[in-house]
């Protein structure tokens, strides 16, 4: 894992919370980007850890020290899990879990970068020795599947859950993790972005932006594919 780096968010509450799940998020705009968004306290959106294309890891909000503060990444959120006492519904993830953004300006349309995972596969087995309800593979998630009714769609078809799970848990078997953006959808906004002049550097394979795109458009794609995605019809 790449050395840590602070950036402080304003965005938390000074509310130490007990730590179940990890949330895996794609920021749908470049590092410096959401760097702004999550340092803007007008914005109320943050994460606890953000991992940069090169592996880079960033804390936002306090967690890598055995004590996590509440950062809010999840929003509304629920999923019904099974315990000891049988499945039953979690609701609201800001109260008990840990946000890591991954940059991507879309993850259902470029995939993650080889640093990024093996930096993400380090985090996630730190936190393992700080928390140990991580240790059970259930215990990590997208967006998507906290929050697929609103129409999140991160960390997206590009994601290789299958590697993580056999990388971070070896033996313990792959839970599902489905994907709300469709194969269709996807193909939809790929068109739409390619249309639009981005291209691929042709040594390291990265998206390349055209100048004439604002910083912001990324986000505004995010924002039509969960409008058009949503199923939830309270506000909230």
């Amino acid at each position: 894992m790449n050395v840590i780096r602070f950036i402080t968010s304003p965005n938390f509450s000074n509310l130490e919370i007990p730590v179940r799940f990890v949330v895996l998020h794609f920021t749908a705009a470049s590092f410096e980007r959401t760097v702004e968004i999550f340092t803007d306290p007008k914005t109320e959106v943050s994460a606890h850890l953000l991992i940069d294309r090169d592996g880079a890891v960033y804390e936002l909000v306090e967690c890598l020290s055995g004590t996590a503060k509440r950062a809010w990444h999840a929003g509304k959120s629920r999923m019904e899990v099974s315990a000891n006492q049988g499945p039953h519904l979690v609701e609201g993830f800001n109260d008990c879990s840990i946000g890591i953004e991954l940059v991507n300006l879309n993850g259902n349309i470029f995939g993650y970068t080889e640093a990024q995972y093996a930096s993400l596969f380090a985090v996630i087995e730190s936190l393992k020795r700080s928390y140990p309800e991580l240790c059970k593979p259930s215990a990590i998630v997208g967006h998507e599947q906290i929050a697929g009714f609103r129409g999140k769609s991160d960390p997206g078809r590009c994601f290789e859950w299958s590697r993580l799970f056999s990388v971070c848990y070896p033996g313990q078997g792959a839970p599902q993790r489905g994907n709300v953006c469709s194969e269709l959808m996807a193909n939809r906004l790929r068109e739409l972005v390619y249309s639009l002049g981005v291209t691929h550097d042709a040594t390291t394979g990265e998206p390349v932006v055209p100048e004439g795109l604002p910083a912001k458009f990324f986000g505004l794609v995010s924002a039509l594919s969960e409008a058009a995605l949503s199923q939830d019809t309270v506000p909230g």
